[in-house]
């Protein structure tokens, strides 16, 4: 029990850092998509299931050299980057993974919210992802490992 409660005062205390104050640490660059998915059914944006979270995405944007990379939050030391990249700033930018035009798919950010736009669709999920913010991912993250 008392690991719980230090685990969500932990949480909160994270959640509570302003997103303004980005520009003066120093991983201001990188921005954290934290999603979840839905084993059941999804009406008007709520779970009729379990909420599963999925493993964090870490995003190191370089506004100057117009440059995207990224890796999983559980292996920080692999590190990839996207080929094709137009960047604004850390929270808009939009890559794609073919050099032509119109790609078959792009993704990015658009004032700080994670979109993916596909063009042609061959493949269809069954399981669903969306983000959140990182409190409600925690809190997703500590009913699966204590309930």
């Amino acid at each position: 029990m008392i690991r719980l409660v230090g685990s969500i005062v932990i949480a909160s205390g994270i959640g509570l850092v302003p997103n303004g104050s980005a520009a003066w640490l120093p991983f201001g660059n990188e921005v954290t998509v934290y999603m979840l998915s839905c084993d059941g059914k999804s009406v008007s944006g709520v779970c009729h299931g379990n909420e599963k979270t999925d493993t964090p995405m870490v995003y190191k944007v370089l506004v100057d050299q117009h440059s995207v990379s990224y890796w999983r939050a559980d292996d920080p030391d692999e590190p990839q980057r996207f080929p094709f990249c137009t960047v604004s700033d850390t929270k808009s930018w939009w890559c794609q993974w073919e050099e032509d035009e119109v790609p078959k798919s792009r993704f990015g950010m658009v004032a700080g919210k994670y979109v993916e736009i596909a063009t042609c669709m061959s493949v269809t999920t069954t399981q669903l992802y969306y983000q959140v913010p990182m409190w409600r991912w925690w809190l997703v993250w500590l009913h699966e490992r204590f309930a």
